[in-house]
């Protein structure tokens, strides 16, 4: 739900604004917004300026020495803090870290780039200055060396030079590694450029090395890549290792420090929202009406000398300006994140994170409905439950990305729901790794239960086992009653959001989008009846039958679908309740994906059998390995259909005809100090 909030104007005097602005950021509950200035009136605002101004900008100054300090040394983030040291001792301790750790940080910066030229250059350069024997040290000569990997390219710059020079060149070669070949070519030093030209021309450039390693010999560059190769490694250990000890003897007082001056910059930022006179400050903002007696709380020593105004917020008018905090039960919340591809709900409309929540693990479960894949997603949700509860992170190479311990708690959690109910659905199905317990009689279909539940009569002999299946997903006859079910639910959740539409634009008067969801309703309510009186086209003649209460019911819906059209003037409704019947047979998602899963899963699962039977020792032991190289291929190709189908019914099918994506709100953003936020 939308947590509901409260606007709050505060006033005090201009000599307590620092320490005010203190107090509500260790509240960490007031959402602060701009104070517009009144023309011609007597308060400032904007920017700081003057001394307090000159404050901020050395504040800043220490505060990016200090950021770049704790990067330097590998600090981490959300490492221990030590208690905070004295204002005064600020700069000397900020200096005191930073000075050797840019000292270091440059000796590794360097290090490491001899070590990847040398890594680089190394063979090529050791061959070079074997065949230059000294040439590029002479002032007569000039030695141009480049590196081939073709015998024509060869070729091609013997040819080129020989047309330019005839034969006022030299030039040498020697295989350096396979498919790399070390070429150096000697020339008078005024014929360099025509050189430089000719191998232009055959499309071959001159090998030049980085650095300060251009304008050496070879023979010198050769010795200087012998040493970093012999002594770099160890220096580099030795900087990182000054590094960890610099680390550990200021991260935690530079991270307290850094956090300090962090708050400043922020009480500068939000005195820069208020409006200021000589004697005295404003402010306004928005914070939670169960966080109120926070915030009275952190002002209560002040007394007298701060006024605060509470009112309750407009929800109709200014809703677009009203920051939204969701708030929900610690299930729910662990769902919040699946909705942050975009902004949060416009504040006075619905937070539908519960939706989500409730009913996408129940869609994968549908889709996967297999014990043994459940069984799998279980354990890795498990281990990156775990992981996160150790304080570890978890690197996404795919995604180039990385999950910090909180959304890897969230992503193990989730996922953790989804496994329950594929393991659930599972056993509804008779379902692990496809019909492998099917075929060892474990699970069976009960035709007479299937007859007796659904009504469904199944053909084929009747199968013998411990444990019924109630939901036989692959078999033919039963097809129907899972898309029936299917289609149901799209129905459910199309009418849902119209209505939810509807609920909407009447709470905020909204008259011209409430037309269009009533006359979208009753629109889609004619279709589904249209359906279902016809059996689906089968027997229009129904439709003539006045007698049936269901027909006046439709006729009643295109009426009012109708009237929706013209008090709307949206007549783009005609197309676009097409598309909301198409929005209703996309359900039938949840039964195309997973059944097509289960055939390809039973399919692995009978290559596997079928090899089983052909030897009497190697076959099971063949057969369970070809199994599992197919079962592994299917679940590749398959999980990512598994996963977003089911979000794709919530985002599109669902939340589109809401509103959802169209009335953004603002993020609740409290001010708060930068501690509290890590």
């Amino acid at each position: 739900m939308i947590n509901p909030m409260q606007q709050v104007v505060v006033a005090g005097r201009q000599r307590d604004s620092r320490a005010i602005m203190q107090a509500l950021q260790s509240a960490g509950v007031l959402h602060i917004v701009p104070v517009e200035a009144t023309p011609g009136g007597n308060f400032q605002t904007g920017p700081l300026g003057g001394q307090a101004a000159e404050d901020r900008r050395e504040t800043e100054r220490l505060l990016a020495r200090a950021e770049s300090a704790v990067g330097m040394l590998g600090v981490p983030r959300a490492g221990s803090r030590a208690a905070l040291p004295d204002e005064a001792q600020w700069g000397s301790l900020v200096d005191a870290a930073a000075t050797p750790a840019a000292q270091l940080d440059d000796q590794e910066t360097l290090l490491r780039g001899d070590l990847e030229t040398q890594r680089t250059y190394g063979p090529v350069v050791s061959v070079l200055a074997s065949l230059a024997s000294g040439i590029d040290e002479s002032r007569r000569l000039a030695l141009l060396t480049l590196t081939t990997e073709k015998p024509e390219e060869l070729q091609a710059a013997d040819a080129a030079l020989r047309a330019e020079l005839k034969d006022r060149y030299a030039l040498a070669s020697e295989r350096v590694r396979e498919g790399q070949t070390a070429v150096a070519v000697a020339v008078l030093a005024a014929d360099r450029d025509r050189a430089r030209a000719a191998l232009s021309k055959a499309r071959l450039g001159e090998l030049r090395l980085p650095g300060r390693f251009e304008r050496l010999p070879l023979r010198e560059v050769a010795q200087e890549f012998s040493r970093i190769a012999g002594s770099s490694e160890k220096a580099l250990a030795d900087v990182q290792n000054q590094k960890r000890q610099l680390a550990a003897q200021y991260g935690a007082q530079l991270l307290s420090v850094r956090d300090a001056l962090s708050d400043r910059v922020a009480i500068d930022d939000a005195r820069a929202q208020t409006a200021r006179g000589k004697y005295g400050f404003v402010l306004q903002g928005y914070l939670p009406a169960d966080r109120v007696d926070g915030m009275k709380a952190a002002l209560a020593p002040f007394g007298s000398g701060v006024m605060t105004e509470l009112s309750a917020v407009d929800e109709h008018h200014g809703a677009g300006a009203i920051p939204v905090q969701l708030k929900n039960n610690d299930y729910t919340r662990q769902f919040e994140f699946l909705l942050n591809i975009s902004d949060p709900p416009r504040y006075g409309t619905f937070d539908p994170s519960w939706v989500v929540a409730f009913f996408f693990p129940i869609f994968f479960g549908f889709i996967v409905a297999d014990i043994g894949f459940g069984s799998i997603f279980l354990i890795a949700a498990c281990w990156m439950i775990g992981k996160s509860k150790r304080g570890q992170s978890l690197p996404v190479g795919l995604l180039g990305m990385t999950l910090d311990p909180s959304t890897l708690y969230q992503v193990g959690y989730v996922l953790r729901t989804m496994s329950l109910w594929s393991i659930l659905f599972g056993f509804l199905t008779g379902e692990f790794f496809g019909n492998i317990l099917e075929k060892l009689h474990l699970f069976y279909v009960d035709h007479a239960l299937i007859k007796n539940f659904w009504g469904v009569t199944l053909s084929g002999e009747q199968e013998t086992g411990i444990i019924p299946i109630l939901l036989p997903r692959v078999s033919p006859e039963f097809s129907t009653t899972l898309l029936l079910i299917c289609i149901a639910l799209g129905v459910l959740f199309v009418l849902w959001s119209w209505g939810l539409r509807l609920q909407l634009s009447l709470k905020h008067r909204h008259g011209h989008h409430a037309w269009e969801a009533l006359g979208m309703l009753g629109g889609l309510v004619g279709l589904i009846l249209l359906a279902y009186v016809s059996k689906a086209g089968r027997d229009f003649g129904a439709l003539g039958n006045f007698g049936n209460p269901l027909v006046v019911v439709m006729l009643l819906g295109f009426v009012v679908f109708i009237v929706g059209v013209i008090m709307s003037r949206a007549f783009l409704m005609v197309i676009e309740i097409l598309s909301n019947g198409g929005n209703i047979i996309s359900f039938t998602r949840l039964f195309a994906v997973g059944v097509s899963a289960a055939i390809l899963a039973n399919l692995a699962t009978s290559v596997g059998w079928g090899l089983g039977g052909v030897l009497p020792v190697i076959g099971p032991l063949l057969g369970i390995l070809v199994g599992l190289i197919v079962h592994t291929f299917l679940f590749a190709l398959t999980i990512l259909g598994h996963v977003m189908q089911p979000i794709r019914l919530m985002w599109v099918e669902y939340l589109n005809p809401t509103g959802f994506y169209q009335d953004n709100g603002i993020r609740y953003n409290p001010f708060a100090r930068a501690s509290l936020k890590k």
